[in-house]
């Protein structure tokens, strides 16, 4: 005799059985009566403990350590409700054992409740150790739905039904059954594996200090490398996991690879153009460059796209990575942050050239944003039509500041060529009106 094929149907039906027993009915209205009181009672219990101690129960969501007093009044609130439930779930299981009534789903949800409180007290272990924002962010996207899944489990245990849900064959790929579970699988599996990774890319990014800004561009740079490596190292194992047949895989890219090369022409040459920029470090965050003729920050690299920042209204612009192989590019930060200045200045034929120099060399060493080395340097270049020609060479480490320093040494030139009685000429011509005689 052939064993029946479990179907999901099947399953309903054993599920919705088990779930309408009077005992099973008689306990969840028990639990869910908890619940609820757990609940008022938690809300009930904080708002007097907030009147009579406030400095002891309140605290500001933020990215920054809690005091001491405010720590206690999260932890107070986060366990409150967990632990009051616990012991009301206790007493009522007390009760039915004593009359002797079925308590397997009480005694179910007591397991389930030690659980969650649990959780609880390690969420505010790490409320004490990290920001706030942070672990309230992955608490949602981590801790609850691991805990949901747990819950989901222990009832479909209690129900007898999780083996046989499990096994439960979706559609066949390849003369594969797909069942519930691989597919259960690979989907869960997926998505904690991608929130872990970018969640230890936080981290690392977190407390790995750069010393300097081009350390820190190939920091962030190395670790994005590092995350779409474990991403696809991630998919590898998951797919094996659940019993991926290769040559199946193989075939199925095989005869999609040609449209998909068509369709995707542009978005593959931008995922190569990004695999070459992030391996060769030909940018890295931070990088000062001028693209299409605009100067611009590299704030973020990606696989598909680079984000900057334009320095002329701070707006941000999402460039495709090809770009950067088909146009012109000019990194001011490629080998090193040195910007280069200069200031041409001319003077009066009267003046003294020695003298020109030492003032423009001690205007540049008094601005403290220029660099002291490489140091400046001024240079007597020529005799102009009117005028003795000089430059002023200097060097800074932001490229940002570049206009407002040459503004500054701009100024005092000004002003010290003023107080030391130095002219600035301006070209003369002189007109001469000739008269012409009438015949």
């Amino acid at each position: 005799m052939e064993n029946k094929v479990i179907t999901f149907s099947d399953i309903l039906i054993k599920q919705s059985i088990f779930l309408a027993r009077f005992d099973i009915l008689i306990q969840s209205l028990i639990i869910f009566i908890s619940l609820i009181i757990g609940w008022l009672l938690s809300k009930v219990i904080w708002n007097w403990l907030h009147k009579k101690i406030p400095q002891f129960t309140t605290f500001i969501w933020r990215d920054e350590k809690l005091e001491p007093n405010e720590y206690i009044a999260l932890f107070v609130q986060t366990i409150d409700f967990p632990l009051i439930t616990l012991i009301l779930l206790n007493l009522m299981e007390v009760f039915l054992k004593s009359q002797n009534w079925t308590k397997g789903l009480i005694n179910l949800s007591v397991q389930i409740v030690i659980i969650y409180l649990i959780l609880r007290c390690f969420l505010a272990f790490l409320y004490s150790t990290f920001p706030l924002n942070i672990i309230r962010e992955y608490q949602w996207k981590i801790f609850y739905p691991l805990f949901i899944l747990f819950v989901l489990r222990k009832i479909l245990e209690l129900s007898g039904n999780f083996e046989e849900f499990s096994q439960i064959v979706l559609i066949k790929l390849f003369n594969n059954p797909v069942t519930f579970q691989s597919i259960f699988a690979l989907f869960i599996g997926l998505y904690f594996w991608v929130v872990i990774v970018i969640l230890l890319e936080k981290l690392l990014i977190t407390f790995i200090k750069p010393k300097t800004p081009s350390d820190k561009g190939e920091i962030q740079a190395s670790i994005l490398l590092l995350r779409y490596f474990l991403i696809t190292l991630g998919i590898v194992l998951i797919l094996g996991y659940v019993g991926v047949d290769g040559r199946a895989v193989t075939a199925i890219s095989g005869g999609l690879s040609v449209g998909i090369g068509f369709a995707l022409k542009e978005v593959i040459s931008n995922f190569v153009s990004g695999i070459i920029l992030l391996f060769e470090k030909v940018l890295k965050p931070g990088d000062i460059i001028s693209i299409e003729g605009q100067t611009c920050e590299v704030k973020e690299l990606g696989i598909r796209a680079t984000t900057v920042k334009m320095l002329v209204d701070n707006s941000e612009k999402i460039i495709p990575n090809q770009t950067f192989f088909t146009e012109d590019l000019t990194t001011y930060t490629g080998s090193n942050n040195l910007v280069y200045c200069s200031v041409l200045i001319g003077v009066g034929y009267d003046s003294q050239p020695e003298q020109i120099i030492n003032l423009l060399l001690e205007i540049a060493y008094n601005n403290k944003r220029v660099l002291k080395s490489p140091s400046p340097i001024a240079f007597f270049l020529k005799f102009g039509d009117s005028s003795l020609n000089f430059e002023l060479k200097f060097w800074l480490d932001d490229v940002n500041t570049r206009k407002g320093v040459i503004s500054e040494i701009n100024c005092n030139i000004l002003k010290e060529f003023a107080n030391n009685n130095i002219q600035i000429p301006y070209p003369q011509r002189d007109i001469y009106i000739k008269k012409i005689k009438k015949s």
